[in-house]
């Protein structure tokens, strides 16, 4: 839309139908807006409050009957598989419906490397039109079909699954479990490319923002370092359960118990965090914040007894890892608690 169609106009409101209190308030729509959104007479329009002194006006076709969005990826000679597949990240992340790709340049290995990432790596990502230089992938899932919030509940289950299921490998040194949970963190990865893509696609649009059950451009940005927040600890439970692959299993009971309630802590400030979040509860968000310090005295002990134990520089060296990311899911936890107070202020 370009400046000239957002200049604003001023229209008078009109009383129909008997006196101000009891007859109906009438304001006309600027005609040229009218004629580009396909008005006509008895065309239905839809009207939401959002607050005091704002009233949000689109058509009934708006957003669902929209052109779908196409973008083109080129990809210069010799460009890795990884990057080309990077590239088309950026692509979907920034909304687009219809994405081309540019693949003359690459083998048929480089090819098929390409299209399996995108399948694995993107929720609603399909294929619709391949060659041997050429495919069009069309972006099928949205908002109606898996609402943000219900995405967001499940990457949150899941990281906290990850996380108790990464401890319970690395304190009986169970290698299977531990690998299952390496693999579970692409499940991760999916649902925050799919929260992003429809974050980004909100902003600056009033009617996506409440399509999406936020209230405004400040709660997609909020909600946009919290996605990433849990992005984060399900990197760390990945790292936890890499630590267990490798790692001696446990017999100093004094360890293992501090290595337990710090895992035990740091879980519940996650946990209380995103319920702080969903509550905007500030004295629970600051309760959780409050919390992590509780975690780095742990932190500090566990470091002490691994130490005065003496084992093996291998098995210092990892548990030293798997400690310092329990501290930092714990602070992931208060970064998500802190976007709750932001946004409680916004309420």
């Amino acid at each position: 839309m370009s400046t000239e169609d957002r200049k604003s106009e001023t229209r008078k409101v009109q009383v129909t139908g008997g006196s101000k209190e009891e007859g109906t308030y009438i304001v006309s729509l600027p005609k040229s807006w009218a004629k580009k959104a396909g008005l006509k007479a008895k065309s239905e329009i839809q009207l939401v409050p959002l607050d005091r002194y704002s009233l949000l006006v689109y058509t009934s076709a708006s957003p669902e009957a929209a052109e779908l969005s196409e973008s083109t990826v080129e990809i210069a000679k010799d460009v890795p598989s990884e990057d080309v597949v990077r590239n088309f990240i950026t692509q979907y992340l920034a909304g687009f419906d219809i994405i081309h790709m540019d693949l003359k340049h690459m083998d048929a290995e480089q090819r098929v490397k390409v299209k399996e990432k995108i399948r694995r790596l993107l929720i609603g990502a399909e294929i619709i039109s391949e060659t041997t230089d050429k495919i069009v992938v069309q972006c099928f899932l949205g908002q109606a079909n898996l609402p943000l919030l219900n995405a967001l509940e499940r990457m949150e289950s899941l990281v906290r699954s990850m996380q108790n299921d990464a401890v319970i490998a690395l304190l009986e040194g169970d290698v299977k479990l531990a690998e299952e949970v390496v693999q579970r963190d692409l499940e991760v990865d999916r649902f925050y490319f799919y929260i992003v893509r429809q974050l980004t696609a909100a902003i600056g649009r009033t009617d996506r923002i409440h399509q999406i059950a936020l209230s405004s451009a400040q709660a997609c940005l909020g909600y946009r370092q919290v996605v990433k927040s849990i992005e984060r600890a399900g990197d760390h439970a990945t790292r936890l359960a890499a630590i267990a692959s490798t790692t001696q299993i446990l017999n100093n009971s004094s360890i293992v118990n501090t290595f337990t309630k710090l895992h035990q802590i740091a879980d519940t400030i996650f946990q209380d965090s995103l319920n702080a979040l969903r509550s905007l509860d500030v004295s629970l968000a600051h309760k959780t914040i409050r919390r992590v310090e509780d975690v780095v005295q742990l932190e500090d002990k566990g470091i002490r007894q691994l130490l005065s134990g003496k084992p093996p520089i291998e098995t210092v060296l990892g548990l030293r890892l798997a400690l310092e990311s329990l501290r930092r899911i714990a602070e992931y936890g208060a970064d998500i608690s802190e976007t709750a107070i932001n946004l409680s202020v916004e309420r």
